[in-house]
């Protein structure tokens, strides 16, 4: 009974031993595939793009597969819509560059079976791809580049003309060193000559170790993820070879390493890769985008009883973790939340504006001294019409703008503001009082910033544009009254010379400011016309003169009202001073216009000086901002900038005290 029992013993414990060695075994192969995944792109996530091919000798790799067969799964729930597509039936072109060693080693018959099997490659194929052949030995040498002419020139490495490339290699010699990760790096390149390719491929067979190449396995890598190009290489032994650094290379670029025995094994190699190439698949899908930080995708194919799948995984680029903790925001009151509606942000933002603006006049009320002297200043004779009526001056004072602008005046001229602006007015030329430029100004920049603000919604926008708004006037009066200035000074000799004139035919000094109002043209005449204008209201010719001396602002006109006024006081020949005044001034003239082509050189040399960093600065920020950034972002750059800065103001100042001459 107890042999038996020890009889049982032994069978049980030996079929639970013969389970324990198959059960792992029967795991083990019910998890290999005959299915590789070339490689996963995810660079336009949520798009992905998976290509895969199959093992050598598979039975579903000899099949001619369709979008029925293959079924898509991600993180275990299937993809629905998804697009199968085999390499040799896509209608874009293949690029493939042939990388062949043309050392010594590979010197008879190794050079010429290597030449065969890259034809017999090509051969195989399709009509369209294209191809570029590259060797290496002591130099790197492009074989496949050469010139189409019609009416452009187009230089490429690229042809899928078979007869113009078996001219190419035919040509091919070996003898030299071995520059191998040379020669792949500059056939990786090939592809940016042609960057329309999207399927890329390049081909490397070698027969010995590296000697030469100045790159490293690592650049090798790093250029083939970079142009994403499947790399497979051919290893022909021989005794000194270690095919360690290409496969590296092939692996690490989604391809894989070929060994043959001697070089009759090329031409069956490259046919395999051929089919490899051409037997691969595309699989496109939109992604499902589940949060998770590892995307697992589970690819099946079934054709008939034929059943294989493979497995692989990605990271996620938009996974967003779960929040540990909810914080819950507690209900606002009522009255806070009416500050969320859109006319209650325009009306704030209309409050701080208008504050901000009339903070700055007030600064700028501060900052101007109080006139000395309240002057009543005479009404713009020539320039609009005189009110006739006190029912007429009460009409004019019933409009909403006049009543602002006569708000804006009182506050303004405590401090002389308006009779600042009306004399920067006046000295441009222009027909409007200075109270109603400031009003006009303060209105147009209101509704400008609110128009601004209410399409941007841009603070930061906004307020560059009021302060563009707030110069820009400024800066045209300037202009205008530059201009105005010099025209009226161009005029000024033969004005006076017309007095002169005047004056000697027997008319009065009046008679003769007519003669100028009548017979000369705007700015000049303008401004004698308002001289005439205020000695016939009662205003002295000294006073009236004086005025338009200081609307004016010219050296030259300042002379004349002096000699003016001291030939009143003490008497003589005024004809013949105009004369002298009038031929002063046009000598003068003549050497300060020759003064300044003699100093133009300087003026442009300054002037290109000083805009020159800037422009480039200003240039290079646009087309390699991270080169720049380093000048504002590092210690270094700031020290730079500031002495840069120092030495352009010292550099300025020396230029134009050079080409400045005081005459």
């Amino acid at each position: 009974m107890i042999k038996k029992s020890y009889r049982y013993f032994l069978i049980v414990f030996s079929v639970i031993l013969m389970l324990s060695i198959l059960w792992p075994v029967s795991l083990l192969a019910q998890e290999s595939s005959d299915i590789v995944i070339k490689k996963t792109d995810i660079t336009d996530y949520p798009e992905v793009d998976i290509f895969l091919n199959f093992k050598e000798g598979s039975s579903l790799g000899s099949l001619d597969l369709s979008k029925e067969n293959f079924q898509v799964l991600e993180n275990n729930d299937e993809v629905i819509d998804t697009s199968i597509k085999r390499i040799a039936r896509i209608k874009e072109p293949i690029g493939v560059v042939i990388v062949l060693d043309t050392s010594g080693s590979m010197k008879g018959e190794p050079i010429e079976d290597a030449i065969d099997a890259a034809l017999v490659f090509m051969n195989e194929m399709r009509s369209i791809d294209e191809f570029a052949v590259v060797g290496f030995a002591d130099e790197v040498t492009i074989y496949s580049n050469f010139t189409f002419a019609d009416e452009v020139t187009i230089y490429s490495n690229f042809t899928s003309n078979r007869q113009k490339l078996k001219e190419f290699i035919s040509e091919i010699t070996a003898e030299g060193e071995t520059s191998l990760y040379d020669g792949i790096f500059l056939a990786l390149d090939q592809f940016n000559i042609k960057e329309d390719i999207k399927y890329r491929y390049a081909i490397v067979l070698s027969d010995g170790t590296d000697t030469v190449s100045k790159l490293t396995t690592k650049d090798v890598i790093n250029k083939a993820i970079d142009e994403q190009v499947t790399i497979f290489s051919v290893a022909l032994m021989s005794y000194d070879f270690n095919p360690t650094d290409i496969e590296n290379i092939s692996e690490s670029s989604g391809g894989e390493l070929l060994i043959a025995a001697n070089s009759g094994e090329l031409k069956e190699l490259y046919r395999q890769i051929s089919w490899k190439i051409r037997n691969q698949y595309k699989i496109s899908y939109t992604s499902l985008w589940p949060n998770t930080e590892t995307i697992k995708i589970n690819i099946i194919v079934e054709e008939s009883e034929l059943t294989s799948s493979v497995k692989t995984t990605y990271e996620n680029p938009f996974y967003a973790p779960t929040p540990t903790k909810i914080i819950k925001i507690p209900k606002r009151p009522f009255f806070l939340t009416i500050f969320d509606r859109w006319w209650m942000e325009l009306i704030i933002y209309a409050s701080i504006f208008i504050g901000v603006t009339l903070f700055l006049y007030v600064i700028i009320l501060l900052i101007i001294p109080p006139s000395q002297l309240l002057k009543r200043r005479t009404e713009f004779y020539g320039y609009k019409p005189v009110r006739k009526s006190v029912e007429e001056e009460d009409e004019y004072k019933k409009g909403g703008f006049n009543r602002f602008a006569s708000l804006i005046s009182r506050i303004a001229a405590k401090r002389g503001f308006v009779e600042l602006f009306t004399l920067r007015l006046e000295r441009a030329g222009m027909k409007i009082r200075g109270s109603e430029f400031i009003s006009i100004h303060i209105i147009v920049l209101l509704i400008s910033s609110l128009v601004i603000y209410t399409f941007t919604n841009n603070f930061p926008l906004t307020v560059v544009a009021i302060l563009l708004g707030a110069i820009s006037p400024f800066i045209f009066i300037k202009f205008k009254a530059s201009q105005r200035i010099k025209k009226f000074h161009e005029q000024l000799p033969d004005t006076l010379q017309l007095i002169g004139g005047s004056l000697k035919a027997g008319y009065s000094f009046n008679q003769a400011l007519g003669m100028v109002q009548d017979e000369t043209k705007p700015p000049i005449s303008d401004e004698f016309k308002r001289v005439l204008s205020e000695i016939r209201m009662g205003s002295p010719e000294k006073d009236a003169l004086d005025n338009m001396a200081k609307r004016i602002n010219s050296e030259h006109l300042d002379w004349t009202v002096m000699a003016i006024s001291v030939q009143r006081e003490v008497g003589g020949n005024l004809a013949e001073v105009m004369d002298i005044i009038a031929s002063t001034i046009r000598e003068r003239d003549r050497v300060m216009n020759q003064i300044k082509a003699l100093t133009a050189e300087g003026r442009i040399s300054a002037y290109i000086l000083i805009a020159l960093p800037i422009v480039v600065g200003m240039i290079l920020s646009i087309l390699n901002r991270e080169y720049v950034s380093l000048l504002v972002t590092t210690k270094l750059g700031l020290i730079i900038i500031a002495i840069a800065f120092t030495l352009m103001v010292i550099g300025s100042v020396w230029i134009i005290k050079i080409v400045r001459v005081d005459y």
